[in-house]
């Protein structure tokens, strides 16, 4: 089986090496917004406490193994997170995903290229 980098037109019969071609900066930084409930006050939808919370995506280049980027996220809030209304980092990730895939794709970091993806 051969590999063709698209970008290049180089045509490989390794994949790690078809993969390596595809490689772009050394690392990325990516942040989001996420408003989230931090708090409720009573039993209405509109008797809440909204807090935004930042979600912090980094994919660095490993170049072992099966080459690929590393991906890893943290989540900055005012508030705890989880709490009793809003799910976890995992969660917030989840929910931003789509931004996140879309970010990667206009740099051209297609999903073959993500390893250990948290998802």
């Amino acid at each position: 089986m051969s590999f063709v980098n698209n970008s290049t037109s180089e045509e490989f019969e390794d994949e790690d090496e078809y993969l390596r071609s595809m490689k772009q900066d050394d690392s990325y930084q990516f942040s989001y917004d996420y408003e989230y409930v931090a708090d409720r006050f009573g039993d209405g939808d509109d008797d809440v406490k909204l807090e935004n919370a930042r979600l912090n995506v980094s994919l660095t280049w490993d170049d072992y193994s099966a080459p690929g980027y590393v991906v890893s996220y943290t989540v900055d809030s005012p508030t705890p997170i989880p709490n009793d209304w809003t799910g976890d980092a995992d969660q917030i990730f989840n929910d931003l995903w789509l931004a996140v895939t879309a970010d990667l794709s206009s740099l051209g970091i297609g999903s073959q290229l993500h390893k250990d993806w948290p998802i």
